[in-house]
């Protein structure tokens, strides 16, 4: 589901967080700049390899620095049967930092 980044934050933040997942799809380079708090990084390059580490049964929120790597994202864990999945665009890091 794409969300402007201040729907993106205020869904994340309703309800119980514990049921969710933020998901930081940026490289290690731009995460040296900061991440949202409790935001779990795999870089884009990885999520083919890595994406069994992001829980099937929660929420998840994804983002990245602009909005697409996190559109991307989004549709490769929907094919891979994640079935509740948010991300921002447009809008990234950035935005999002101010909202969270």
């Amino acid at each position: 589901m794409k969300l402007n980044c201040k729907e993106f934050a205020v869904m994340y933040k309703s309800g119980d967080v514990s049921k969710k997942v933020l998901l930081d799809v940026r490289d290690a380079n731009e995460c040296s700049g900061g991440t949202l708090k409790g935001s779990i990084n795999i870089p884009m390059a990885e999520l083919e390899t890595r994406f069994q580490e992001i829980p099937k049964d929660k929420e998840v929120y994804i983002y990245c620095k602009s909005g697409g790597r996190a559109e991307k994202a989004e549709m490769f864990l929907v094919h891979k049967g994640v079935k509740s999945t948010r991300f921002a665009n447009p809008g990234g890091y950035e935005e999002l930092k101010e909202l969270f």
